[in-house]
C-alpha cells in the first residue's frame, strides 16, 4: 500500500494528468465545511488540492470559509480555480463527489443526489439505519477514510493527522490521500479498473452504488 507521508507529503503520481481523455469539467468535487477529525489541529483542504483537480479538468466547489481554520481566505481557493459557494445546497446539487471531514448527518444525506460519491471519516458501522436506507435508495458510493489501514493494520488516517510537522503538512498529506481515492473513481469507468489503479479503494469503499458491504 502506498505511503502517503512520503515525498514531502505529496502523492507525486497525483500531480500528473490522467492518462485517459476527459471532457473538461465533466466531474465536480465539492468540499464541505465541518471537521470532527482533530479540532485542535484544525486540518482542512489546501488550495493546491484545488489546482490538482482543475488541472485534470475536474471542477471544484468549496463552501465559503472553508480555509478559515488555517488562515486561508476564499480568494486563495478562487485563485486556484475553485467556485466559492455561499449556499451549501448548491455544492450538494452540483458535485459528483462530496468531501467532508465530519460525518454526514441524516439531514445532509437527504440532500445527496442520486449516484453521488461521498468521502468522510465516518466508520460504516456507525451509520444509522435511516442513513443506510438513503444511501441504498439514492445509489450512493461512500468511502470512509478511517477504514484504510497502514502496514501495521492501524488507521492510516491517524498517521496522516498526527505528523509532527504540524497542520500544513497534515493538510497536504490528507488532500493527497483523498485525491488518490477520488481520482480513480472519476477517471475509470469500472470499479475493478479503479481498484487496480489504487488498491486502497477496496478498503475505503463501504457502499458502492447503493450496495452496502458487510458492516
Amino acid at each position: 500500500m502506498a505511503n502517503y507521508l512520503d515525498s514531502g507529503y505529496e502523492l507525486e503520481t497525483q500531480r500528473q494528468s490522467v492518462d485517459e481523455p476527459t471532457v473538461p469539467f465533466e466531474f465536480s468535487v465539492g468540499f464541505l465545511n465541518g471537521n470532527t477529525l482533530t479540532p485542535d489541529k484544525r486540518v482542512t483542504i489546501l488550495p493546491y488540492t484545488v489546482e490538482t483537480l482543475t488541472e485534470n479538468n475536474i471542477a471544484v466547489r468549496v463552501c465559503r470559509g472553508l480555509g478559515k481554520p488555517l488562515g486561508l481566505i476564499d480568494l486563495d481557493y478562487a485563485d486556484a480555480g475553485a467556485v466559492i459557494e455561499d449556499e451549501v445546497r448548491f455544492v450538494y446539487r452540483k458535485s459528483t463527489v462530496l468531501v467532508k471531514l465530519a460525518p454526514f448527518s441524516l439531514e445532509e444525506t437527504t440532500l445527496l443526489q442520486d449516484g453521488q460519491i461521498i468521502v468522510s471519516p465516518v466508520p460504516a458501522a456507525q451509520l444509522s439505519p435511516e442513513i443506510i436506507a438513503l444511501l441504498q435508495i439514492k445509489g450512493i458510493t461512500a468511502l470512509s477514510l478511517k477504514l484504510v489501514k497502514n502496514v501495521e493494520n492501524g488507521e492510516l488516517l491517524d498517521d496522516i493527522l498526527h505528523v509532527p510537522e504540524g497542520n500544513w503538512a497534515a493538510s497536504a498529506a490528507l488532500g493527497d490521500f483523498i485525491l488518490s481515492l477520488v481520482f480513480p473513481l472519476l477517471t475509470r469507468s469500472e470499479l475493478h479498473s479503479a481498484i487496480i489503479e489504487n488498491p486502497t479503494l477496496a478498503q475505503a469503499i463501504y457502499c458502492y452504488k447503493g450496495v452496502m458491504s458487510s458492516l
